[in-house]
C-alpha cells in the first residue's frame, strides 16, 4: 500500500498549484549532474525518439537533445513550459496531461518521467498511458521517493513526529518493493534500480543548485553508506511487455 496524502481539489485547481510553484523559477527543479546520469542510465541509442512526460522546465529535454535525440516533452503547467520554451524552444513541447498522452500508440522510443508520477492523481493510467506510447520493448526511465529515506526518518519522524511532506496537493511515497509492485502491474518489467542521493557537482551550475539546497550536500555526502532500499529515491530502468 503506497504512502499517499491525496487532495481532494478538482485538477483545474491542481494545475494551478504547479503553476505557483513553477512561478518561483528552479524551485523544482534538480542538478544538472541528474539529468545527466538518468541519462546515462537509461543508455538510449542515437537519433531515438523520448518523451519526457511531465517535463516541468525542460531541464532533462535540453541534454536529451544536445545527445542528438528527437526528443518532446509534455506538462500540463503552462508555467513550467514558458521557462522550458525559452530553455529548449516551442517545438519541443506540448501542453498536456500526464495521465492522457496526445500520441498514437507505439510511438515513442524511450520515455522518463522524474519525480512526477507520485504526484499523479492516477499513477496507474499516468504508467499505462506511457506504456501505450511507447514502442514494442521500449524503455522507460522513473525516479520515485522512497517512503523509508534513512534521514527523513530521523529528521522529521524521529525528531518531530511527523513524515516528510514535499508541500505538493498530491503526494505519495513507497519503498522500493511498493514501486516496483506498481510498475510491474501496469505493463513494464523493471530491469535495473539505482539508489539516488544526489550527484557529484561537475559544472559551475551543479555548484549553484548545492547553493541554493544546501540540505542536499548532506544527502550526496553519506550517499556512500546509504543502502539502496534507505535511499532518498530510486532511479527505476524498465521495459515495455506484453502480458501472456
Amino acid at each position: 500500500m503506497l504512502n499517499k496524502k491525496i487532495s481532494l481539489k478538482p485538477k483545474h485547481d491542481v494545475i494551478t498549484s504547479y503553476n505557483e510553484h513553477y512561478s518561483d523559477e528552479g524551485h523544482l527543479r534538480d542538478s544538472d549532474a541528474f539529468y545527466r546520469w538518468v541519462l546515462k542510465k537509461l543508455a538510449p541509442l542515437p537519433n531515438s525518439s523520448l518523451l519526457d512526460v511531465a517535463c516541468g522546465e525542460g531541464h532533462l529535454l535540453r541534454f536529451a537533445l544536445g545527445q542528438g535525440l528527437r526528443a518532446q516533452g509534455v506538462d500540463f503547467s503552462i508555467r513550467g513550459l514558458i521557462t522550458a520554451r525559452r530553455i529548449v524552444g516551442a517545438k519541443y513541447l506540448l501542453l498536456a496531461d500526464g495521465e492522457q498522452l496526445p500520441y498514437v500508440d507505439e510511438f515513442f522510443d524511450y520515455a522518463t518521467n522524474l519525480g512526477s508520477l507520485e504526484h499523479f492523481p492516477s499513477p496507474e493510467r499516468g504508467l499505462r498511458e506511457m506504456r501505450r506510447v511507447l514502442k514494442e520493448n521500449g524503455k522507460a526511465a522513473l525516479v520515485l521517493p522512497n517512503s523509508y529515506y534513512w534521514l527523513d526518518i530521523l529528521w522529521h519522524v524521529w525528531r518531530r513526529g511527523y513524515p516528510v511532506s514535499h508541500r505538493q496537493a498530491i503526494e505519495r511515497f513507497a519503498t522500493l518493493g511498493e514501486w516496483k509492485d506498481l510498475i510491474e502491474q501496469n505493463g513494464f518489467k523493471v530491469t535495473r534500480v539505482y539508489k539516488y542521493n544526489m550527484c557529484f557537482p561537475r559544472t559551475l551550475e551543479d555548484l549553484r543548485w548545492y547553493r541554493r539546497f544546501p540540505r542536499k550536500v548532506i544527502y550526496f555526502l553519506l550517499s556512500p553508506i546509504t543502502p539502496l532500499n534507505l535511499s532518498y529515491s530510486f532511479l527505476f530502468i524498465c521495459q515495455r511487455y506484453e502480458k501472456p
